[in-house]
């Protein structure tokens, strides 16, 4: 015979030597009855798919014929005690197995249950094992339950229906039944509805809810037009539930709600209670005058002896609430205060500290934006650290202030800021020294204003201001709320102290330990870093079989071909770094190099050096490319130099750089560098005279009117030759600035 899963409804397959079985399905694993008897087992599963369709009364009822026929079968005893509380079989998200949830709660235990009990005593082995902790488990999920229901406000009607039907629409029952609702509520009752009283509680157990209000109500309306709404299976589990608690409480009331149908057709459970029709006129009012006369008997007013603590409380109340009048009460309010310094420095600290933070974030006075080559537009991380930052120290000094409670969330986050504090600071470190800024003022810079940080909030933890309880304040209030403010009051009163310690020492130190350890580690890893990355370190040595650039000024190498990527380092001047590869760079129309140059270090640090923008003409030029021996595409890309021919006329550069100028001035655009060696054949020549107005010398001594008073005189003659380089790009050089010269002319045959 095969047995079905209570949990899924799948086979279960017996685990040898035990009386337990698996599921293949849901893999749970549960105990047996006896398979022998298939007319048992067939009962078994019958009940059990019942109640996997949650008819908890008719799986019960099914339980109970099987223990008719066989009162040792324990798992029929533990199948009505999964009906008893409406035991349901829900997948874990977490870990995938079949967990218990309870749609019907009891008041009392499971544990003390007389069908456990019997289980307890008549079960063995592994089987026995699975009961215990599954009761134990149904246990815990009652005891939940019953905490939140304890906690509800009690309810005078309860309102029983069908809200949606087969297609999701909403039912005839539910609108009869918000009718009904409202007409109650004018009346001043307290009404349980689903439709309105459970939609704040979306995404949350119903059942405690539900209970709470089935167990507090003095009336249940159960509401139908159709004949199968009366029995389905959630409207069956609230009336049937509330049948039982009517056997306990003689004053609670039933009343069947129908309409359009006839009332033989109501559930024969409802055959000895009055029903209600609602295809009468006036039928709403007739209902609601009976349940408020109903309700006013349950409510019979009965005089029970006062003790003397009930009267030293009304005294107590009547002495903090005077009475002004009109139901109006002037009411004394506690509030837990602390000294006006310690409010000063708090709130100064909220609103200036983070204000001072985003300034300096705004304008880049920090000691990293100080720097020439570092700025947090660069470091967008770091950017989203610092604001973290100051959110969190905002929230952190505010809640000093407010009240006990927020004192002590702000005290929890503590450790938090102290993290933070720790990595930013590092980071900071770090960028100081990618920047290559190894002077004594930006260190002292970085220091002081994290210096700064890690005074303020160690100050404002470990200081403990005095809490004083002040009572001068008064306010104006209503019966209900001078009841709310004493008792807030009392609660105030008894959980005072004078100071809220950070629970000891020991615990701050512990606190303390965590962002230490992480500053530690964090500060080994940077100097290992910064022993890898000293600028002085990199500069590879001159060698002319290699494709070189040389730095004329420090200079940026970025992680990627972009100003926007991540800042590696910063190169120093006249250092020297292999060429990898060209594949970034262009030329621009006048033969100048534009782009970025993939480059690595001496120690092995591979990054882009920027070589300028395509329209880029500044004479400022920060780098020179230098060719490896017969390495054509360098020589293609970065050499202009033409080879010597004795034929034609043409000079060599003698100065180390020196500029192609568009036209035979110095003030006129630079259309490349050229170096020392490279030899060019000349196209045109020309004079510059360099001239200069001067007073005539005999001007003052012999005055006529044929001399001038000033004469141009000629200081100095330049002398410039037009070139044609190797890429057919066409310029003038300068040969000589006064007697200096930086041109050689060339013998020619």
């Amino acid at each position: 015979m095969v047995f079905k899963c209570k949990m899924c409804g799948g086979d279960i397959e017996p685990i040898k030597n035990t009386n337990t079985g698996k599921c293949i399905y849901c893999k749970s694993v549960m105990t047996l009855p006896d398979l022998d008897n298939e007319k048992i087992v067939n009962l078994y599963n019958r009940a059990n798919s019942l109640r996997l369709d949650n008819e908890f009364d008719k799986s019960k009822e099914i339980y109970e014929k099987i223990l008719e026929l066989d009162n040792k079968q324990m798992e029929a005893h533990w199948g009505i005690l999964l009906c008893k509380y409406g035991v349901e079989y829900i997948d874990d998200p977490k870990t995938k197995k079949k967990i218990p949830t309870c749609h019907r709660t009891n008041d009392s235990s499971i544990l003390s249950d007389a069908d456990y009990k019997m289980i307890k005593k008549e079960s063995y082995g592994d089987a026995l094992k699975l009961y215990e902790d599954e009761a134990t488990r149904i246990d815990e999920i009652q005891k939940g339950i019953l905490k939140i229901s304890n906690q509800e406000k009690p309810y005078d009607v309860f309102i029983c229906y069908k809200e949606t039907d087969q297609n999701g629409e909403r039912t005839k029952d539910s609108v009869i039944a918000q009718d009904i609702y409202d007409k109650l509520i004018e009346s001043g009752l307290k009404v349980f509805f689903a439709r309105i009283t459970l939609e704040d509680k979306l995404g949350r157990e119903y059942e405690p809810y539900i209970y709470s209000a089935l167990k507090t109500s003095k009336v249940m309306l159960v509401v139908g037009t159709k004949e199968e709404n009366f029995g389905a299976v959630w409207v069956k589990n609230e009336w049937s539930r509330f049948l039982e608690m009517m056997k306990q409480d003689k004053g609670k009331v039933l009343i069947p709600v129908y309409s359009k149908i006839d009332a033989y057709k109501l559930p024969e459970e409802f055959s000895m209670l009055q029903a209600q029709s609602m295809d009468k006129v006036g039928a709403i009012q007739d209902l609601t005058r009976g349940i408020k006369k109903v309700i006013d008997e349950y409510k019979n007013p009965e005089l029970k002896d006062i003790d003397e603590e009930t009267v030293a409380k009304v005294q107590k109340a009547l002495e903090e609430a005077k009475s002004i009048g009109n139901g109006q009460y002037e009411v004394n309010i506690v509030k837990e205060k602390l000294p006006v310094w310690y409010y000063v420095l708090c709130i100064l600290a909220a609103i200036f500290y983070p204000m001072f933070k985003i300034v300096t974030l705004s304008f880049g006075c920090t000691s990293l934006n100080s720097l020439e080559f570092m700025s947090y537009k660069e470091v967008p991380f770091l950017l989203i650290v610092e604001l973290i930052y100051i959110i969190i120290i905002f929230i952190y000094f505010v809640g000093l202030f407010i009240n006990r409670k927020t004192y002590k969330l702000s005290k929890k986050i503590f450790p938090i800021l102290l993290i933070l504090f720790a990595f930013k600071f590092v980071l900071s470190l770090n960028n100081l020294i990618i920047a290559g800024d190894y002077r004594y003022h930006g260190f002292v810079q970085l220091i002081s204003f994290y210096g700064c940080d890690i005074i303020a909030i160690l100050i404002s933890h470990f200081v403990t201001p005095t809490w004083n309880l002040d009572t001068s304040s008064k306010s104006i209030m209503n019966l209900n709320e001078k009841n709310i403010q004493i008792e807030k009051n009392n609660y105030i009163r008894k959980n005072f102290k004078k100071k809220e310690k950070n629970k000891n020492n020991r615990l701050s130190k512990k606190i303390i330990i965590i962002p230490i350890i992480i500053l530690m580690i964090f500060s080994v890893i940077t100097i290992l870093k910064i022993w890898n990355i000293l600028p002085y370190k990199q500069s590879n040595l001159i060698d002319n079989t290699k494709n070189q650039i040389q730095t004329l000024g420090r200079k940026k190498l970025y992680f990627a071909p972009s100003k926007d990527s991540n800042i590696l380092l910063v190169v120093r001047a006249y250092d020297y770094y292999n060429i990898l590869n060209f594949d970034e760079i262009k030329v621009n129309d006048d033969l100048r190099p534009y782009g970025f140059v993939k480059v690595k270090t001496n120690k092995n640090v591979t990054g882009y050096l920027y070589l300028g923008e395509e329209s880029d003409y500044s004479e400022n030029i920060d780098y020179k490319i230098i060719c490896g021996k017969d390495n054509e595409e360098c020589l293609n890309k970065f050499s202009y130099s033409n080879k010597r021919d004795e034929s034609v006329k043409q000079i060599r550069i003698t100065n180390e750089t020196m500029n192609l100028r568009k036209n035979h001035s110095v003030n006129e655009q630079s259309l490349a560098v050229v170096k020392q060696g490279d030899i060019f054949n000349v196209l045109d020549t020309y004079v510059e005279e360099i001239t200069e107005q001067r007073k005539h010398k005999d001007y003052d001594n012999i005055y006529s009117s044929h001399f001038l008073e000033y004469v141009t005189i000629v200081v100095e003659k330049r002398n410039w030759y037009k070139i044609k380089t190797s890429n057919d790009l066409e310029g003038w050089i300068c040969e000589n600035v006064g007697n200096e010269k930086y041109v050689e002319l060339l013998e020619q045959k």
